[in-house]
């Protein structure tokens, strides 16, 4: 199941989502999956809990048929 999200954020909370992202070099949809864990987390009243098993994505390869061990 996939959903759109918008969020409307004020300028601080934007501007730490921003840090988030690029502390951890993360895309968009990682940086939002990454603030819900941490949101639900806290709503459950565990504001001290890591956020369990959370792996971005790898990053794509340019060409997937290029081998990359070619003396070229």
């Amino acid at each position: 199941m996939r959903h759109t999200l918008m969020l409307n954020l004020d300028d601080r909370h934007a501007q730490q989502l921003d840090d988030l992202s690029r502390h951890f070099r993360l895309a968009a949809d990682d940086t939002v999956r990454f603030a819900i864990r941490l949101a639900h987390a806290r709503y459950k009243q565990k504001p001290d809990v890591l956020v369990p098993e959370f792996k971005p994505r790898a990053a794509k390869r340019d060409d997937p048929n290029k081998d990359d061990f070619s003396p070229c």
